[in-house]
């Protein structure tokens, strides 16, 4: 069986969520598998090592997908995570094996058309997604509602170094000015860095896609800290031996880490979907400091339901703002997170994180199998 792999370039978490069902699906000796994509996607991919062939495609562009039809249209099935257009492009064209994977659908105010017929409209649920469901996803004629797509195991033991992340994440996306993305990472991480943070611990890794970390230029420079782009594996196998962690807001960012015993901190968010992540963590009162740009005098309030493109643009002006600024308030902030434990909070994470099914990503490769063997 030929699966083709698409994932959204939307930061880490689309390509994320496929390798963790790529995972599974390589259990099975019949299945070869192909990636096509772009961007931190292809990036990913690559570095997973999980993939017979890799195609550096646009699978958000239409007519670049047209170019790949007749590839894209030979494979026995398709496993597309959030690359809406790539999952479109196939199903219009008579695909009828394609499963599309959903980790925003409790956010959306709409969907598109085109995806409704889908062999298995997969929602990976960690923030409730039903009450949304009923009211946009009544035309979806299979959905597949499934846990978080990721590793989730809270009985694992872990070792602790005295060793700080900090984690940009994906930090790409087509539907952003990425000079804009780089400058707000240089500009933090500085800030983050100014806070003497570098005194307290043995260790600093700052990491990211590469679209980002190739472009970091450090004021503070020390034999410390480590800059650098790790594949997902690697990132996970680092977060379970460090001891703190400050990382932007994405669902995978949360899922991986929530379980485990570490200090959290999140910065302000560069796209839409981080910002209303940012409040669901607050709500949850999991112990985490939360650095959301209400803490800047400069900010405007976003609603919720907005359709995505004018979200990400009223978080993006807040970031224009915050580049034009001259303030201290990352620096006191990150100075206040290394004063204060969160360890009375790490019981309650723990059980939060044990509502989730460890399996999903498992269960997803099974209805694939069983579905289109």
């Amino acid at each position: 069986m030929n699966i083709l792999v698409t994932a959204e370039q939307f930061g880490y978490g689309p390509v994320a969520t496929a390798l963790s069902v790529v995972k599974e699906l390589k259990k099975y000796p019949e299945i070869k598998l192909t990636f096509m994509g772009t961007g931190i996607a292809l990036e990913q991919a690559v570095m997973s090592n999980y993939f017979d062939k890799i195609i550096e495609c646009k699978t958000f562009d239409f007519d670049e997908l047209e170019k790949y039809k007749n590839i894209i249209l030979s494979f026995d099935v398709i496993l597309s995570s959030e690359n809406q257009p790539g999952a479109k492009f196939a199903i219009t064209n008579g695909h009828k094996n394609v499963y599309f994977i959903d980790n925003l659908m409790w956010m959306w105010d709409k969907l598109d058309d085109g995806l409704e017929k889908a062999k298995g409209y997969i929602i990976s649920e960690i923030i409730s997604s039903k009450a949304n469901f009923e009211r946009i996803g009544k035309n979806i004629e299979n959905p597949i509602f499934i846990g978080p797509l990721r590793e989730i195991n809270t009985n694992k033991k872990l070792k602790k170094e005295n060793k700080l992340i900090i984690n940009t994440g994906g930090a790409e996306a087509f539907v952003i000015d990425s000079e804009i993305v780089k400058k707000y990472y240089n500009k933090i991480i500085n800030e983050i860095l100014s806070s003497d943070i570098v005194k307290k611990f043995d260790k600093i890794i700052i990491c990211g896609g590469s679209g980002v970390i190739n472009y970091l230029k450090l004021n503070n420079k020390s034999s410390k800290i480590r800059v650098e782009t790790l594949s997902n594996q690697d990132y996970l196998n680092e977060l379970n031996t460090c001891s703190h962690i400050i990382l932007a807001s994405g669902l995978g960012n949360f899922i991986e880490s929530v379980w485990r015993d570490k200090e959290i901190m999140y910065i302000p968010p560069i796209n839409y979907s981080q910002l209303l992540q940012l409040d669901y963590y607050k709500e949850l009162d999991l112990g985490f400091k939360i650095v959301n740009w209400d803490k800047f005098n400069f900010f405007t309030k976003i609603p919720q339901l907005l359709d995505e493109n004018t979200g990400v643009e009223m978080v993006i002006s807040n970031v224009k703002k915050y580049l034009n600024s001259k303030t201290d308030i990352i620096a006191n902030e990150t100075i206040d997170f290394l004063k204060k434990s969160q360890k009375n909070y790490y019981h309650k994470r723990n059980d939060y994180a044990k509502q989730f099914d460890n399996s999903s990503s498992r269960k997803i490769a099974e209805i694939i199998m069983k579905e289109c063997r």
